[in-house]
């Protein structure tokens, strides 16, 4: 079933931000919960509550095609978010705004009740009202207050990206569920955290739906979305991943639900930040697990999409869905078929329009005819204020920046997005550090390369040209551990006079490292090699090394002696722990490279500060076959994929036009042809894969025997030359590669080629052959000592 839809514009405020708009719901007697199914049922026309960021709050309904204002405040502080409460079994009709630390509360005709100053010394950046039950977050900081009196707070780590509070079982029982930066879901009940739950990806918006206390909707900044069924009275908190959008990997920005088919089941609404908008069906009223989710409506609006809302303005008895995007359009689509009402009359060319249509027209026209003489009039104003013989200022417009850098742990890179208000003329990119910058799909700008001069510091020098009324761009780019800098973004929109933007974002030097909360017996009974620190250092010291070295790392530490955490490479899965505390610091990760990254990074920064360190570290050579065995099966699949796709292109270049050609092919030549989109697809993603396995194995190479004072970059090319006879037997030369790390000594590749020589086939995998090339080490090197 595919859901038809009509878009109609409303209106346009300023820029918004998420939960920025709501729908009144309908006063009717009985309230509550039968009041919202009646609402429901009957679809009666409501009213839109919408406030931006120039602090204006206003309150419209639509009225036979126009615009009714119902009220509409000054400006003010930037409104974070609006809620619509009110008292526990009635209608929540009463307006809740969050600007700065400050909440207000306003009725549906516009009368301020409340103004109520929190405590909080950080902004307000998400709110959730229930009945007299207020929650607040800022960065960093959770408070509750019941009936404006403070109940509880929470200090956090990490940033608090959006709040939600449960009643389980329709009870006075709130359960509050806090959305962390840190990829965490922490479930908090009076104020305590009583579960935490560690997810894949970083949490973006939490959705309560209707009537319901204990089922929680979340969006992710990969773009899945996920519902979580959370009973404190059971440990183990069920969830189900309803939407895992492997096409779509934009961010969710906004969650709703509605009955919008009018067949009693709620429709999921999901908007993201690239601005695509996406409604599907669920089998289940009562959001049952095992739920299957159905596409039915998928449009792009070519920028994000701050809040999404299902209801009925436009008409009567027609569902709609209220959509405000991140410059402040407003607009509907609903389910009413709007036909355009134009008859042709007997005169030839000639056009007749309804009544209704035409005194629309001509509202328009007038509209449009004072916009254009206001925007003359501002021109020739700024035209004489920047004159030479005048004393005004050319003042340059100052945009805000709505961007995001995610790393992806599909493919190890990360996802830089970047929106104006305005559309984007182009944009430079300079980087200190090497990183390459990955195609995307969706993303129309033309990109063109600048030659680096090494001497200037450059490593990357590129430029976007935008198409016209672009300004949304996606840029993905892959880093490499050890390597760090700064990239930064020159923006320019397509304004006058003509202005630039800088954004920076910080490479870490240990960029595809994530945080684990949940540690299992495997990951901790692995082999590790450690380097442990000493010095006159503060934990906060050390702690601020670590923020500037690895990513996804909490901005404050609260209360403790000594901090734990743990980090995994996203690519190759090997473990980093720290261990730290005052005056001393102790590290544990099976991949050496890992080790010497930190270990450089951290003795550069004691050395600006002037801290001396004392440096321990012990290799342990059984980490190598580990990190080996973790890549193995990487190195396997990658140099399969490159023959096939190799192989592939030949085959092409057969031009195979009928089936008895077809038929003459081997099985294996025939099953290539057949997967020819799935091979190429996963080849264009990761194009020069190979290339970075292997560079991972020279680095740690090249590690393991720097710990030990020795210089083997000479050897470099035959570990490479190993690394290339994969083609002959992949499963062998893993073997040969372990023998190269344990022993040092540039005999091995010899062997190696000696007795691939003395096959005629393919080298066996058996212990024979491996000891072949260990006696074959062990001549050549007696040899050489004697």
């Amino acid at each position: 079933m595919e859901l038809e839809l009509t878009h109609v514009d409303y209106t346009t405020v300023g820029l918004t931000a998420a939960n920025c708009l709501q729908l009144l719901p309908i006063s009717s007697r009985g309230g509550g919960e039968q009041s919202s199914r009646n609402a429901s049922s009957s679809r009666q026309q409501q009213k839109v509550v919408v406030g931006d960021q120039d602090g204006v709050l206003q309150v419209f309904s639509m009225k036979k095609d126009e615009l009714q204002i119902h009220f509409k405040t000054l400006p003010h502080d930037k409104i974070a978010s609006v809620k619509l409460g009110g008292q526990a079994g009635s209608v929540a009709d009463k307006i809740f705004t969050a600007a700065e630390n400050k909440v207000r509360g306003f009725n549906k005709k516009g009368k301020m009740f409340l103004a109520f100053e929190t405590n909080l010394t950080e902004n307000i950046r998400s709110m959730f009202v229930s009945g007299s039950d207020l929650l607040v977050c800022g960065n960093h900081v959770y408070n509750h207050y019941k009936d404006c009196k403070e109940h509880g707070s929470y200090l956090c780590g990490d940033a608090i990206v959006d709040v939600a509070g449960l009643c389980p079982n329709n009870t006075s029982r709130l359960i509050t569920v806090l959305a962390c930066s840190g990829r965490v879901l922490r479930i908090l009940e009076h104020s305590r955290v009583r579960q935490t739950l560690e997810l894949e990806s970083v949490p973006t918006v939490l959705h309560v739906p209707r009537c319901l206390g204990d089922r929680l909707l979340c969006g992710f900044a990969d773009g899945r979305v996920i519902l979580f069924h959370i009973n404190l009275s059971v440990s183990e908190v069920k969830q189900e991943t309803l939407i895992k959008d492997t096409e779509n990997l934009s961010a969710v920005t906004c969650i709703g639900t509605y009955d919008i088919s009018g067949d009693g089941k709620d429709e999921l609404i999901i908007g993201r930040r690239d601005g695509t908008l996406q409604v599907f069906t669920m089998n289940s009223d009562e959001y049952q697990f095992e739920m299957e989710c159905t596409q039915i409506y998928r449009e792009n609006f070519n920028e994000s999409i701050s809040c999404v809302q299902g209801g009925c303005v436009g008409a009567n008895n027609y569902a709609e869905i209220v959509v405000c995007t991140y410059s402040g359009r407003v607009f509907g689509l609903t389910t009413q078929c709007i036909s355009k009402s134009l008859s042709d009359s007997n005169k030839r060319g000639s056009v007749t329009m309804a009544p209704e249509a035409s005194n629309k027209l001509h509202k328009l026209r007038a509209e449009i005819y004072e916009l254009e003489q206001a925007i003359t009039r501002e021109r020739e104003r700024y035209q004489l204020s920047t004159q030479a013989l005048s004393t005004g200022l050319s003042a340059i417009p100052m945009l805000p920046v709505n961007d995001s850098m995610i790393l992806c742990q599909e493919d190890a890179t990360y996802l830089l997005t970047i929106e104006l208000p305005t559309p984007i003329e182009h944009v430079l990119l300079q980087c200190d550090a090497p990183i390459n910058l990955i195609d995307v799909e969706k993303n129309s700008a033309v990109v063109s390369f600048s030659e680096c001069d090494k001497m200037s510091g450059n490593n990357l020098l590129a430029s976007y040209r935008c198409q016209s009324n672009t300004n949304h761009v996606d840029l993905k780019f892959r880093t490499v551990e050890g390597q760090n800098g700064t990239l930064q973004v020159y923006i320019t929109p397509n304004l006058q006079p003509k202005c630039c933007q800088l954004k920076r974002y910080s490479i870490k030097p240990l960029s595809l490292h994530m945080i684990v909360h949940n540690q299992t017996d495997e990951m901790m009974s692995r082999a590790m090699n450690v380097l442990l620190l000493k010095g006159a250092f503060s934990q906060a010291e050390m702690h601020n090394w670590l923020i500037n070295s690895i990513p996804e790392i909490p901005e404050k530490i609260y209360g403790n002696d000594r901090n734990r955490l743990v980090f995994r490479h996203v690519f190759i899965g090997t473990l980093l722990i720290c261990d730290y505390g005052k005056a001393e610091a102790d590290f544990r990760s099976d991949n050496i490279s890992t080790i010497s990254i930190l270990k450089d990074f951290i003795t550069k920064e004691a050395t600006k500060k002037r801290i001396k360190l004392e440096i321990t570290t012990n290799i342990n050579e059984q980490t190598i076959p580990g990190l080996i065995k973790l890549i193995e099966p990487k190195i396997i699949h990658y140099n399969k994929l490159t023959k096939d796709y190799q192989v592939l292109q030949a085959l092409i270049d057969l031009d195979i036009r009928n089936d008895d050609e077809f038929e003459t092919l081997s099985e294996e030549y025939r099953q290539l042809l057949e997967n020819q989109r799935q091979i190429e697809s996963e080849f264009k993603k990761q194009p020069t894969i190979l290339n970075r396995i292997y560079g991972i194995l020279t680095d740690l190479y090249i590690d393991k025997f720097k710990f030990k004072g020795v210089n083997v970059k000479t050897k470099l090319p035959q570990l490479i030359e190993l690394l290339d006879n994969y083609k002959l037997s992949p499963e062998w030369s893993v073997q040969c590669i372990k023998v190269f790390f344990i022993q040092l000594g540039p005999w091995l590749h010899v062997a190696y080629r000696a007795v691939c020589e003395r096959s005629a086939n393919r080298p066996p995998l058996d212990r024979s052959t491996l000891l072949d090339v260990r006696l074959a080490f062990l001549f050549r090197s007696d040899n050489r000592r004697k």
